[in-house]
């Protein structure tokens, strides 16, 4: 008789903004992204990661539900104003002019928690994006970089909710799928 291991959820948490959200952001910045060449990330694919977990057993999840549940995060308030080539992803980006002191809050909160669950957490301090190209072909020119208009800002001002998101891969691209979802502020 063969035992299965448990199932591996390729999991995340992240700021899960609305349907309309999504699809505000993804129209406003297209214009940036259209002259760069690769693969557009999907209106339903746009998050922003707080902590990357990576591949975790299934019996994991309840715990990292009630992680998430905990409650009491505040209202997160995005503004994306500038857009940026990372080079070694081979991705485009779109920035805040800062990074929100809320958001921050709830990375430090997820990882108090995350630490005596076994996960280690990224060296690197926490960089809010929203990835909006992946696989670029070429890198942009050098003046790429554009600067996105007040309407984005306002388009991805408030909403956010916080989420706990498995990640699959598949030949299009990786998909993710929220397995629970917390209301902020």
């Amino acid at each position: 008789m063969t035992s299965r291991a448990p199932r591996r959820l390729r999991l995340f948490f992240a700021l899960w903004p609305s349907d309309a959200q999504r699809q505000a952001l993804a129209e406003l910045t297209a214009p940036a992204i259209a002259p760069v060449q690769g693969r557009p990330v999907q209106p339903a694919s746009l998050h922003v990661t707080l902590a990357f977990l990576g591949p975790v057993p299934g019996q994991t999840f309840a715990h990292l539900a009630e992680l998430g549940g905990r409650g009491g995060d505040p209202a997160v308030e995005l503004a994306f104003n500038r857009v940026e080539y990372w080079t070694k992803p081979r991705v485009v980006v779109a920035l805040p002019p800062r990074v929100p002191l809320a958001g921050q809050q709830i990375v430090d909160r997820l990882w108090e928690g995350l630490a005596p669950l076994g996960f280690e957490r990224e060296a690197r301090p926490w960089r809010p994006h929203l990835t909006l190209m992946r696989h670029v072909r070429q890198p942009p020119s050098a003046s790429f970089g554009p600067e996105l208009t007040a309407k984005t800002a306002a388009a991805a001002a408030a909403g956010w909710s916080l989420a706990l998101v498995e990640s699959s891969t598949h030949p299009e691209g990786a998909r993710y799928r929220p397995l629970a979802e917390w209301p902020l502020g």
